[in-house]
């Protein structure tokens, strides 16, 4: 059976997902079996973007080169299918690549016999660019959270005139930077239907957690959109920033009080 995505649960396994919905708050996606032995998943999907960098102990950009199925494994009492990918790096956030050509392993729900409706899964593919976040295992590099997409799409290209290392600057510094690329991919992105991923909203949570305030330039530049529904998200998190009295430069908590 395919996949298949709406809104809703997430269904496969048993366990509870978090994700973010575009006013900031923390949501939690239910889980039931999707069949009988079916186990309960390890992993939730980090609510801030900022913890995804938390996690890793590499965040680079690059170009997926191609990627290949390696087998099935368990990792962290679960059963999934490895894939290695062959990525050439472009830019370095957070840790040492050590080459400009790595190669990690990424992993995906073995079998096909699920209904997912939630947080979406891995899926890196061949000639995209990509923030990708690793970790160390014993044989290399691997994402820091298997099944989901923790990675983010990006532009084909660098932003002009970016530096290339960016993990000995200061951490403002750094979110600058990575939020610059993430700009840059929303602007780059098509409006597509509501609910896929081709939808340059995807970006606006995670530009907020980086900049916080600071992001209200890349928001209203939305608010001329021709699709309603960017025109909406945009508004909705000026309004946010505006409820909270931030200022750029100030961090506060998002969540609902």
């Amino acid at each position: 059976m395919p996949i298949k995505r709406a809104r809703g649960n997430i269904r496969l396994g048993g366990c509870v997902y978090g994700a973010v919905n575009p006013v900031g708050t923390l949501l939690l996606f239910a889980a039931t079996p999707a069949a009988q032995g079916s186990r309960p998943l390890p992993w939730v999907f980090p609510g801030d973007f900022r913890d995804r960098l938390r996690m890793s102990d590499l965040v680079v950009s690059g170009t997926i080169e191609d990627t290949s199925p390696a087998g099935n494994e368990v990792v962290d009492g679960s059963a999934v299918t490895a894939n290695i990918a062959h990525l050439r790096v472009d830019r370095v956030f957070q840790g040492n690549a050590g080459a400009n050509e790595i190669w990690f392993t990424w992993f995906t729900p073995p079998g096909n016999g699920f209904v997912w409706d939630g947080p979406p899964l891995a899926d890196f593919r061949p000639a995209r660019r990509y923030l990708v976040f690793l970790k160390r295992s014993g044989t290399g590099w691997q994402v820091s959270m298997p099944h989901y997409a923790i990675e983010v799409q990006l532009a084909m290209t660098p932003p002009r005139a970016s530096l290339q290392d960016l993990s000995r600057v200061p951490v403002q510094q750094r979110y600058r930077g990575l939020a610059e690329e993430l700009e840059d991919a929303a602007l780059a992105r098509p409006s597509g239907r509501a609910g896929t991923t081709a939808q340059p909203d995807m970006y606006f949570s995670p530009v907020f957690d980086l900049l916080g305030a600071c992001a209200t330039p890349f928001y209203r530049w939305f608010l001329a959109s021709p699709d309603w529904r960017l025109r909406e998200a945009a508004s909705t998190w000026l309004e946010l920033i505006r409820s909270r009295h931030l200022a750029c430069g100030e961090r506060r908590a998002r969540r609902a009080q």
